[in-house]
């Protein structure tokens, strides 16, 4: 039985909601994949992804392929691999405190709308489907919704710790050794940037605590981090 592969096959939490493969929220296409090297790495929206699989390992790496850029090479492999196989891959995710991910999200899609109004409107179907990739909860890419299979990270890091964080990465498993370049960041209003916590209230932070207790509680973050 493999659990955990056919939950990525079958497109993720969407996918088992709605019984079809959803491109907007299809979870396979967080994954970026080394098949020489055996290395998966999970690349959840917001949390650096750009400046570090397009701005150093795609670049300067060759082998690597995802969904997006090398469409029947990754279907080929997500098609075959078993969650045996799955496991000697080695694994790294960078992430980040869910709360700051929300913000760089809104800054990205919804710059004129009032960010409490914008977290109102919801980022989740009533089924707990993520109504676009960069709202998928960042463990949902590492178990399965009734939680009966997770895969174990090789390495956690933290967007927050990020050159720190990605020079360990590089030194551990041999990746191109050079600063992270800063891609894709947009800043807060008006270009300068403002700590996340100035746009929430009680009402915004009970709302987006629920919707992301999961990360919360395996990375360890918490309000205010």
């Amino acid at each position: 039985m493999n659990i955990f592969t056919d939950y990525y096959r079958a497109g993720g939490i969407g996918g088992l909601q709605t019984g079809k493969r959803q491109f907007e929220s299809d979870i396979q296409r967080s994954l970026c994949v080394h098949k020489e090297r055996k290395l998966i790495y999970y690349k959840p929206g917001k949390c650096a992804g750009t400046s570090i699989y397009h701005g150093i390992l795609r670049p300067q790496m060759g082998g690597w392929i995802n969904q997006k850029d090398d469409e029947l090479e990754f279907n080929d492999w997500i098609a075959n691999i078993t969650d045996e196989e799955w496991e000697t891959y080695y694994s790294f995710m960078f992430v980040r405190n869910p709360f700051a991910r929300l913000v760089s999200c809104w800054n990205t899609i919804a710059r004129n709308m009032d960010f409490k109004d914008y977290v109102k409107t919801g980022m989740f179907t009533n089924g707990g489907v993520p109504k676009i990739l960069h709202y998928q909860t960042q463990m949902s890419l590492l178990e399965v919704p009734d939680q009966s299979w997770r895969t174990e990270l090789n390495a956690l890091c933290k967007v927050e710790y990020l050159d720190e964080e990605y020079k360990m990465l590089s030194n551990e498993i041999d990746l191109p050794r050079v600063e992270v370049p800063k891609l894709k960041t947009n800043g807060g209003r008006g270009g300068e940037y403002e700590h996340y916590t100035k746009f929430y209230d009680d009402e915004t932070k009970e709302i987006v605590g629920n919707w992301y207790a999961r990360d919360l509680e395996k990375f360890e973050y918490k309000f205010g981090d």
